[in-house]
């Protein structure tokens, strides 16, 4: 057969709100494990588009709730020509008779284990309807990525476009607002260091990014990779939590191992929504001190918070500029709380009748959208306050000083085209989606949609 492996791009420029790009690792994996005999192609619109006239028999999608409309419009097409459909990831895995709607079969849970007799069954025109993944994989012994096949990426900008590299998958934690953890069953599970050391070194490439949900989770694991990995030479990127920065031997072991930066999950600055996320309620030091130790190492910090937790008051976004500028961090990711389909939260604000829109994925929605009723603030308090702070954090004079406040190593060539080349684009983005509508802003909460 002829296999197309697609992973979907909004059309909309804000539709991913990641400042950089990267090559994924999952399609590549899922052609490793294809059984030999079949041609396969890798399409990744997010660097170049799809050419729907293409010869193909079966058609796989991987799919992320955010972009589950688009991953429905390709699926739609394609069947519509008669070629047999495939979806799987996290949202078809909390959503399978959804997706059943736009494709012919669905892969819930991890694939590793089932897709090796799904190509076999569709090969034999005898593919189910749903595959269910009856245990969570394991991670030894899986074949290296098939990443001579990916397509080769057009994309120009101010960082190289780095490799997925994988070391770790699930998470031990199980946070309201998250379905990582329920739907890896809180299974954290490291790969054997000298595989991931054998895949690294396959790799024609001096740029990686660590996909793990969690890097670095198992110390012991952690040490023995970063170890190995310092002749490698190579510079990376991982997104990581801030309890990584109560070892203050693992960052350090961590920068000789080629870290460049790392995207943290901070959330929120007010302890009473800390308190609700289970990766950090517990940490041992604070926000300040994590990012003195980040820096004191080198590492540029791309930090991530969200609004909207019903334990936090107006006074966060004040809070929040306060520490980003307190901090010097180096770019952050600001964010209205999403209640994704498969969490606690989503159950409990559709229990609750707070949703406005209980399928808003499938609507166009932009990012940052306000989707349901929020409790510590009025609505208008956290569009106001959200929109005012992202105006704060990027600002020119904002910017320049964080920038001024920052290790000196980053004052180098590439550590200023770095800089600029993030917040910018960050900046630009982040302006233009503040002009988009709040659709649900002022109405009741209740089902709309």
């Amino acid at each position: 057969m002829k296999i197309k492996l697609i992973a979907p791009h909004g059309e909309r420029e804000d539709a991913i709100s990641t400042p950089f790009k990267l090559q994924r690792v999952n399609l590549p994996l899922l052609a490793a494990l294809t059984p030999p005999g079949h041609e396969i192609t890798i399409v990744e619109e997010s660097f170049a588009p799809d050419d729907l006239n293409q010869d193909v028999d079966l058609v796989g999608i991987t799919v992320l709730t955010e972009l589950a409309s688009r991953a429905y419009q390709i699926g739609d097409a394609y069947r519509r020509k008669g070629v047999k459909v495939v979806m799987g990831g996290i949202h078809p895995t909390v959503m399978p008779e959804e997706a059943l709607g736009h494709a012919d079969a669905v892969v819930v849970g991890e694939a590793e284990g089932i897709w090796p007799q799904l190509v076999s069954d569709a090969s034999a025109g005898q593919m189910q309807k749903i595959y269910r993944a009856g245990n969570i994989s394991d991670l030894r012994g899986l074949p290296k990525p098939r990443r001579d096949i990916l397509p080769g990426s057009q994309c120009k900008g101010y960082i190289p476009v780095p490799i997925g590299v994988e070391t770790s998958r699930g998470c031990p934690y199980d946070c309201e607002f998250c379905c990582i953890g329920s739907t890896s069953k809180q299974q954290y599970r490291v790969r054997p260091v000298q595989e991931v050391i054998e895949e690294i070194e396959a790799i024609d490439s001096p740029h990686l990014f660590f996909v793990d949900d969690a890097l670095g989770l198992n110390r012991s694991a952690a040490r023995k990779l970063f170890t190995e990995m310092i002749p490698l030479k190579r510079r990376w990127l991982a997104q990581g939590t801030v309890s990584l920065a109560e070892d203050p031997e693992l960052l350090a072991l961590m920068k000789r191992a080629g870290c460049l930066g790392l995207l943290i999950g901070f959330e929120s600055v007010q302890k009473g929504a800390q308190d609700e996320v289970n990766k950090i309620k517990n940490l041992r030091i604070d926000f300040y001190e994590a990012m003195r130790r980040f820096h004191h190492e080198g590492f540029g910090i791309l930090g991530c918070f969200v609004f909207g937790f019903d334990y936090e008051n107006k006074n966060v976004f004040d809070q929040t500029f306060e520490f980003i500028m307190g901090s010097s961090i180096d770019a952050v990711q600001l964010r209205i709380l999403t209640p994704y389909p498969g969490t606690r939260l989503y159950e409990r604000l559709d229990r609750e009748g707070r949703l406005f829109s209980r399928d808003w994925w499938l609507h166009g929605y932009p990012p940052d959208t306000l989707l349901y009723q929020p409790t510590g603030m009025t609505a208008d308090e956290l569009i106001n306050g959200f929109v005012h702070l992202n105006r704060q954090a990027y600002s020119l004079g904002a910017m320049t000083k964080r920038f001024f406040g920052m290790s000196p190593w980053k004052r180098g060539l590439f550590g200023c085209q770095v800089y600029a080349g993030i917040n910018l684009s960050t900046r630009h983005r982040y302006f233009k989606s503040l002009k988009n509508p709040q659709p649900f802003v002022g109405l009741p909460a209740q089902t709309v949609v």
